[in-house]
């Protein structure tokens, strides 16, 4: 789905004043809603509306775990390459210096110790609570995919606002500061004393499906939003909004149809009418407007229900 931003209208309203309050009171936000309703786009919208930079993305699945999220230590790697490293001593007959005798071995435990850092990274959820000037935004996409114990570890990290890595706490003594790779493109960051403390509490976005229970636990730390299906004038304006600023010559039609579609059963997804759109303006570039044929081919083609088992 395009991040493009609803427009202002009535329906929406509450949701702004969701979001205000959230980062206000640095609450996370817990979005509900059928798929494909625009759950995950809002973190976009909130980012580029306050010039917060790159939206850090946390996709749940069965597997997940909060600390897997954090941060991410590489063991293998690193005694694969502290054994290439000795194999080409031996060959040049030569010294590890880190380990030699005489001169300043401080320095030399030191730089051994900050090597750990080419081994160890910080997922999207470390990356969020890194001491950052600006609060960054923080998507943790559908939540309801992961286990049990879940939200309640969530709960730990957002009132202590921070998390230690305990594989640098115990080289505190000998390098009191590593550099980490982040989940940043290319990005580092500086990690002391093994612990990581937020300075500004990100901009946290959750989003669960609609039928799914959520802890009493986290209803009670978060803002719960639910997402409802967007109206006929708010599907246009996203249609316009996608298509840099105009909305294609018969869109108006096809955006009926799927509203139409979407109130006999389970709602649609919004990128299911961006496409079917997309379609009509690149078959037909001499005469865009759909027939009503091309209408019930494209609904009967594209618009599938998101929990049918059809191909």
């Amino acid at each position: 789905m395009a991040d493009t931003a609803p427009p202002e209208g009535s329906a929406r309203r509450a949701l702004i004043d969701k979001v205000n309050a959230s980062l206000f009171l640095r609450r996370p936000l817990l979005l509900t809603g059928p798929p494909g309703s625009g759950k995950s786009s809002l973190a976009h919208q909130i980012s580029r509306e306050l010039g917060l930079g790159r939206v850090l993305r946390w996709s749940v699945n069965s597997r997940s775990t909060v600390t897997s999220a954090l941060y991410e230590y590489d063991p293998l790697s690193q005694i694969h390459d502290l054994n290439l490293e000795n194999a080409r001593q031996r060959v040049l007959g030569t010294t590890d210096r880190r380990y030699a005798e005489g001169g300043d071995e401080a320095a030399r435990l030191r730089e051994s110790a900050r090597g750990i850092g080419r081994y160890l990274r910080l997922g999207p959820l470390g990356t969020a609570f890194l001491p950052h000037q600006l609060p960054r935004v923080l998507l943790i996409d559908n939540l309801d995919l992961g286990d049990y114990d879940l939200p309640s570890d969530l709960i730990d990290l957002f009132e202590s606002g921070g998390y230690r890595i305990p594989e640098l706490a115990r080289l505190s003594g000998v390098a009191d500061t590593v550099d980490v790779g982040t989940d940043d493109p290319d990005g580092t960051a500086p990690v002391e004393g093994g612990r990581v403390l937020c300075s500004a509490f990100p901009v946290v976005v959750l989003t669960c499906a609609s039928d799914h229970d959520v802890p009493p636990s986290l209803l009670r730390y978060c803002l719960p939003v639910r997402i409802a299906p967007p109206s006929e004038e708010e599907l246009n304006a996203i249609v316009a909004a996608h298509f840099g600023g105009y909305a294609p010559d018969g869109s108006n039609n096809l955006v009926r149809d799927f509203l139409r579609r979407s109130a006999d059963g389970e709602p649609l997804a919004i990128d299911q009418l961006l496409g079917a759109i997309q379609l009509v303006s690149e078959v037909n570039s001499a005469s865009p407007v759909p027939t009503p044929d091309q209408v019930r081919h494209l609904s009967d083609m594209l618009w599938h229900r998101l929990r049918d088992d059809r191909g």
